[in-house]
């Protein structure tokens, strides 16, 4: 259940803090006095996207926290599956923070996570139903999974999407494989040429670097030759003056014949002879680089920018390094190898494909034949919950169908049926779908049926109901605010509302005010006590003039509520 909420700087909401107890808990106000901030800051702790025009003016951020406590395990098992623990003492923490520059930062205990992450944590904790959610009714596409849930079809849903994954693999490598001839020919002649057309080129992996770099030393050669020959006469043979191995050998030597008589003189003789072997080596190493260069360096040059013009050529065709080349040729020799084999391999893979489509039907067969049964629970439990709230003409009806295409079973992610929600609220009148008969009042307590019917095989720990009594009054509303109450018996049941029968059969009631402080809005909310209670219940009833009958059907409301 959802323990506390703390909100800072959303809008009108400068700083509040509201702890929820389990049971009905109600949340009333003015109209415009920030009943809706408080529950798009919910929305923001379930993961709905943030805006930074929600951010208090003059303020550089914003900030939303709740605390959820007595978790059911149902909800705890599929936070776990998310990786998501509990605390020690069980609870979850959630945290949401704004900036101006429009970034959202989300926290789950503490932990940075992302908001795809935060989202399917926040459908596990929380529902939030409000007129925009009343409409997900209308969508036949939700009728299916809606039905599932009640039928709890979760496992045998999991096995069938599993065989069913695999036989739409089986099908896309058929119909990848299965070309017609015509197009095939082409594409093998295509292949071939292509192979051939690197093959004979003979490339080796990064062959073009290692020309690139020897063309480069052959177009210097004459420069080259001219600085290596200095290096080579300088450090270690010069025919015209002393190099500076003979003259570190001169010194060494002479050094030697004094080494007694000069502190460390036999360890500088050696470190001089460590240095004329180091010379003697850097000038050979510095000669190497001539050779294989031969006498002849303009035909290899020659020889070299043929090759690569070749190898520049391949590069505009089929890749922009040798090693892209040949990369190209090994998926190109794949591509032929598959296409001259399609036919056995086809053969196979279609084997595979009915083997897995006769087992996902058998499957999905399972989940309609439960479809089927659970539906006519559904409908039956749902109208009478629908009779309860002055309903009672109103038949409802799940309609289950096979889905067919040329004659055979169409199967989907879902199975093989269409599930679409029937209504029928005038006796003689034909069933018509959910959405094209029901007004905005009959929603609401449509949907309240369907989430009393389904409120245990959801297993949701808190559910929030925005304006569930809109168009709907007097009896009506009272028997909404009744069954509000038995649905809290299970999940925590939070509800913004404009009705007294409503508000009258809560356990805890929030009243929502506007006040002026500095100069500025601020919203600010408080618990009623049994006064309070009695004075709000009165103000909605009576308007601006709320006389002592008023106050008097305000309390007996209250006693309604309590025998």
């Amino acid at each position: 259940m959802l323990s506390s909420l703390h909100i800072e700087n959303i809008a009108v909401i400068k700083n509040l803090d509201v702890d929820f107890l389990k049971g009905f808990s109600v949340l009333t106000g003015e109209t415009g006095a920030g009943k809706s901030m408080i529950i798009d800051s919910i929305g923001l702790i379930v993961g709905s996207k943030a805006s930074r025009e929600m951010i208090r003016n003059g303020e550089s951020g914003a900030m939303v926290s709740a605390m959820f406590e007595d978790l059911p395990d149902s909800t705890v098992i599929e936070l776990q599956e998310l990786g998501i623990v509990p605390d020690d003492e069980g609870n979850i923490y959630v945290q949401r923070n704004l900036s101006i520059e429009g970034k959202s930062v989300s926290k789950i205990n503490g932990r940075t996570v992302p908001l795809s992450l935060h989202r399917e944590a926040g459908s596990i904790l929380l529902n939030i139903h409000g007129q925009h959610d009343n409409h997900a009714l209308l969508s036949s596409s939700s009728h299916i999974h809606i039905l599932d849930r009640y039928a709890a079809n979760s496992e045998l849903l999991e096995k069938y999407r599993s065989v069913y994954d695999r036989m739409c693999e089986c099908e896309s490598e058929i119909e990848r494989l299965a070309l017609d001839e015509h197009e095939k020919e082409q594409r093998i002649d295509m292949l071939e040429y292509q192979i051939a057309d690197i093959e004979g080129a003979d490339l080796k992996s990064g062959e073009d670097e290692e020309l690139e770099g020897e063309l480069k030393l052959l177009k210097n050669v004459k420069q080259l030759s001219k600085n290596v020959s200095t290096v080579y006469r300088a450090l270690y043979k010069n025919d015209k003056g002393m190099s500076a191995v003979k003259l570190v050998e001169i010194a060494r030597s002479s050094l030697e014949d004094i080494s007694d008589t000069i502190p460390e003189g036999s360890d500088y003789c050696t470190r001089l002879l460590d240095i004329q072997y180091e010379l003697e080596e850097m000038a050979r190493s510095v000669a190497t680089v001539l050779q294989g260069i031969g006498d002849n360096p303009e035909a290899r040059i020659s020889q070299i920018e043929d090759r690569l013009d070749v190898i520049r050529k391949l590069k505009r065709k089929y890749g922009s390094t040798v090693d892209e080349i040949l990369d190209f040729l090994d998926s190109a020799r794949s591509s032929l190898d598959s296409i001259k084999g399609s036919e056995k391999q086809i053969e196979a893979l279609e084997k595979e494909y009915n083997a897995l489509r006769k087992e996902a039907l058998d499957i999905a067969y399972q989940i309609s034949n439960n479809r089927v049964k659970y539906g006519h629970i559904l409908a039956e439990k749902i109208c009478k919950e629908l009779t309860y709230l002055e309903m009672n003409k109103v038949k409802f009806r799940v309609d289950i169908n096979v889905c067919k295409e040329n004659g055979k079973e169409k199967l989907t992610s879902n199975g093989c049926d269409s599930v679409e929600f029937m209504i029928n609220t005038n006796p003689g009148e034909p069933f018509r779908p959910l959405a094209k008969i029901a007004s905005g009042g009959e929603l609401s307590r449509i949907m309240l049926a369907i989430k009393c019917v389904l409120s245990d095989a959801e297993g949701i720990g808190t559910v929030i109901f925005d304006e569930i009594d809109t168009g709907v009054s007097g009896k009506t509303a009272q028997k909404i605010g009744i069954k509000l109450k038995e649905l809290s018996s299970g999940p925590q049941v939070i509800c913004i509302t404009h009705s007294a029968q409503v508000a009258s059969m809560a356990d805890e009631h929030y009243k929502i005010v506007k006040e002026v402080k500095e100069g500025r809005a601020e919203t600010i909310i408080s618990t009623l006590d049994y006064s309070g209670r009695v004075n709000e219940l009165a103000r909605i009833m009576g308007g601006v003039n709320i006389t002592e009958a008023v106050i008097k059907s305000a309390k007996e409301l209250l006693e309604y509520k309590n025998n």
